[in-house]
């Protein structure tokens, strides 16, 4: 008897099986392009002003004025986010150890909260100085956008969240 006979059930199975797998690759290849040509880039000199830019919908002076204002932040940040990557290493080194002191633990987190407490001080100064420059519609949405980057949604339909299994404490908590 032939082989495909005898097997004819693991034969098809495993057609159909081939078939989906390939279909699957396909859509995934064809899909993931497609999203990488809707988004939408800044042009290769710009900096991250332009998330802002289409966001807000900014006019071309408003755009001059937040990117100074963004590159100003950045040059005022980088040197707090980097000690406080260096801290938070020094805290994961000293942890990693087999008698971690925890005085100097309490010491670096310290430290960390004060270079924390001064990056959040630059935040709202930088917030601050972008509202100026908004008209209320868009300093509206500047304050939603700030709120989705700290994670505290803004309030509204509650079925936003279903995917969450609903609002859950933190985000009960931003809202008060």
């Amino acid at each position: 008897m032939n082989f495909f006979a005898k097997h004819r059930f693991v034969f098809w199975t495993l057609i159909v099986l081939i078939v989906i797998t390939v279909s699957a690759l396909v859509s995934f290849f064809l899909f993931s392009k497609q999203n990488q040509a809707n988004v939408v880039c800044c042009p290769k000199g710009e900096k991250s002003g332009c998330d802002f830019t289409s966001e807000l919908r900014l006019t071309p002076d408003q755009t001059g004025k937040v990117t100074q204002i963004n590159d100003e932040y950045r040059k005022l940040a980088e040197p707090i986010v980097a000690a406080i990557r260096e801290k938070r290493e020094i805290i994961l080194s000293e942890l990693d150890g087999d008698k971690p002191d925890t005085v100097f633990l309490n010491q670096v987190v310290k430290t960390l909260s004060l270079l924390q407490m001064e990056i959040q001080q630059k935040n709202i100064n930088q917030y601050l100085q972008l509202k100026k420059v908004c008209t209320p519609e868009q300093a509206h949405r500047l304050s939603a956008l700030y709120r989705d980057l700290y994670g505290c949604p803004m309030q509204g339909n509650p079925m936003q969240y279903r995917h969450r299994q609903g609002m859950n404490k933190r985000d009960s908590a931003c809202q008060n």
